[in-house]
């Protein structure tokens, strides 16, 4: 089931008004997740286009001086360097895509400028490098996808915090050591193979591979999720994490601060007995089991905090992100039957021509033979 796009000539409320009455959506959605998935979908698709990618004046007369050298000296470039410089010359705007292997280009060929040729009266100027490099917008072309890499990492940062999921567990085997005069929390951010409760239309696993690769990552251990209240770190000792059989370890020394001292209290007598993880997933897979569509979570790309928590995290907003990995996979699972089923056709179809052609084959032998005897 595709999401709505959002269509060129429509305002972001238009097309909130109508991701959220479409009839499959609805379906398929309650409202608060409908809505979360709306708006996440708006962000991801808006997110980029506040940056202008329109190439300068100077790169457009830097690559119409390539491509008149190009014609006139028969040298430098290719085919794709000469589409990018007529793309500049004509001051197009460009794909994010276009910018980033223009960085990718020049970030290569900068050694070429330690060529012969490449500046204004060395010999053979200009050498086939040069052209090259001005048909792709030159050193003001460098500078600018240089800027222009930054602008896009920002954004594309922002896309991937959108992309943050939370969930929780009961606190297991908690336990509160003293070291000192500090007490330690230990117990467990994330379990594995313990299937969860329903996400809102699915249920999930964690692989006991999930975390490879992530106890280095720069993880707080906080309350309820809340920046203002920072525990423990990773990168100060204060928090450490380990995997073991059952999951995702953690043991956080309690500073001197009124927060600790609560969380601690709360944690002995189980008013609190949840924690759960932010995180952001790499690699998913699905399958339809008993009826429920199932998600095993195989890596995960960032690991932001383990938190105690009051209240379960689990949100509308929380689970939009594997929502729409469902969709894919769904939308995937849905073309490779449909492709299966005319491949299926297919093979039927030139099963019976065959079996046509045998038949006109043997028809045809049994009148030779009739009118031979």
């Amino acid at each position: 089931m595709p999401i709505p796009k959002k269509n060129i000539d429509e305002s972001n409320e238009e097309f909130i008004e109508r991701c959220m009455a479409d009839d499959t959506m609805v379906e398929e959605y309650e409202d608060d997740q409908r809505l979360a998935i709306c708006s996440l979908q708006l962000d991801e698709e808006r997110a980029l286009e506040d940056i202008n990618t329109k190439p300068t004046q100077e790169m457009a007369d830097e690559a119409t001086k390539g491509l008149e050298w190009r014609e006139e000296f028969g040298r430098g470039g290719t085919e794709v360097g000469v589409a990018r410089a007529r793309d500049l010359k004509n001051r197009v705007d460009l794909s994010i895509r276009t910018i980033k292997r223009m960085f990718s280009y020049f970030s290569r060929h900068e050694v070429d400028k330690e060529g012969k040729g490449f500046y204004s009266g060395d010999e053979g100027y200009p050498s086939a490098g040069r052209i090259a490099w001005a048909l792709w917008g030159g050193d003001v072309g460098f500078s600018w996808t240089k800027r222009k890499i930054k602008e896009i990492g920002k954004e594309e940062k922002f896309i991937d915090m959108k992309n943050k999921e939370v969930r929780t567990f009961e606190v297991q085997d908690l336990e509160l050591r003293m070291d000192g005069e500090n007490p330690v929390v230990i117990g467990y951010g994330a379990v594995f193979n313990s299937m969860s409760n329903d996400l809102g239309g699915f249920r999930e696993y964690i692989s006991p591979e999930a975390f490879e690769g992530r106890m280095d990552d720069d993880v707080r251990f906080l309350f309820n999720h809340d920046p203002n209240y920072v525990l423990a770190r990773t990168t100060n000792g204060t928090l450490r994490m380990s995997v073991d059989e059952k999951g995702l370890r953690y043991e956080a020394d309690m500073p001197n601060t009124t927060t600790a001292r609560d969380l601690v209290e709360l944690l002995k007598n189980g008013t609190i007995n949840q924690s759960s993880f932010a995180f952001i997933v790499e690699d998913d897979s699905w399958e339809m089991k008993d009826g429920m569509n199932i998600r095993t979570i195989n890596k995960v790309s960032a690991l932001f905090d383990i938190s105690s928590v009051v209240y379960p995290a689990y949100s509308s907003a929380s689970s939009s992100v594997a929502l729409r990995s469902m969709e894919q996979w769904q939308e995937n699972e849905e073309a490779k039957k449909l492709e299966e089923s005319l491949e299926a056709e297919k093979i039927e179809a030139q099963k019976n021509e065959e079996d046509l052609k045998q038949r006109s084959l043997h028809k045809m032998r049994l009148t030779i033979l009739k009118n031979k005897y």
